[in-house]
């Protein structure tokens, strides 16, 4: 058997592992909860607004879906690895001819399939609420797939965090990111005219291309509002996700291939 076939075969069992664990966890359930209670709110809000109906359980009901979404990225993403270290599990699992490597990509990749299921029921039950009133649109799982993208950068970027420190280290960290994610992309037009250094300006201007940049990945408006989507951007989408979450699990691996788990 080759190696690469090997350390696939590999990836997969712990991923499989990971699925498993994650369905289990009680982080999970509550936060599914609280999504599908927030889509129910944003049904009832919808009877008390002066406006589209459908508009504002679809804008409230994507919104909603993607916090919660990523919430349950973080929170059980910073526990799959610090969890194993805790109870002392991984010593079982890389005693055994496992690359740490595949261990944490086995893990991302398991969370990830977690995260989709979790993403298909709640856009079903998002898709449920508004033929109710006439307004749905093929275009909510459009708005999915950026979702799940946006997923695959948070859970590689938690993940990243926590092969190198302890849950409430990597939840700060993943929140910041997240959080400077969406707004980044004004760092050019509001943050960097009121710097009247030079170097400061390279400065935020440097941070402001290294840092994840999630406003490429938001369609949610658009979807609302129905406003066509530019040609190109999905692919730009897709590839940006892809070279960003590969980048932070290479990164991972390296770090915790060096971590000292005594």
């Amino acid at each position: 058997m080759s190696r690469f076939k090997l350390s696939c075969m590999q990836v997969i069992a712990i991923a499989k592992n990971t699925y498993k664990e994650a369905i289990r966890s009680k982080i999970f359930y509550v936060l599914m909860a609280f999504a599908i209670a927030m889509l129910g709110f944003a049904v009832i809000l919808s009877f008390l607004t002066i406006g589209s109906q459908k508009r504002v359980i679809l804008d409230l009901g994507l919104a909603g879906i993607s916090f919660f979404s990523v919430m349950t990225s973080i929170f059980v993403g910073i526990g799959l690895i610090y969890l194993e270290i805790e109870k002392k599990t991984i010593y079982n699992v890389l005693s055994k001819p496992l690359p740490r490597a595949s261990f944490i990509v086995g893990r991302y990749f398991g969370l990830m399939a977690v995260l989709g299921i979790n993403l298909i029921a709640m856009l079903i039950i998002l898709s449920i609420a508004l033929l109710f009133f006439k307004g749905f649109t093929p275009m909510i799982f459009y708005a999915g797939l950026f979702i799940y993208l946006e997923l695959a950068v948070i859970t590689a970027i938690a993940i990243f965090f926590s092969s190198i420190a302890s849950p409430v280290l990597s939840a700060i960290c993943t929140l910041a990111f997240y959080l400077i994610g969406h707004t980044s992309s004004t760092f050019p037009e509001m943050l960097v005219p009121l710097l009247h250094n030079d170097i400061q300006k390279k400065i935020a201007l440097f941070f402001f291309h290294i840092l994840p940049d999630l406003s490429i990945l938001n369609v949610s408006n658009l979807i609302t509002y129905n406003i066509p989507i530019a040609p190109g951007f999905t692919i730009r989408g897709i590839i940006y996700a892809v070279l960003f979450s590969t980048l932070l699990i290479f990164a991972g691996c390296l770090f915790f291939k060096k971590r000292d788990l005594v």
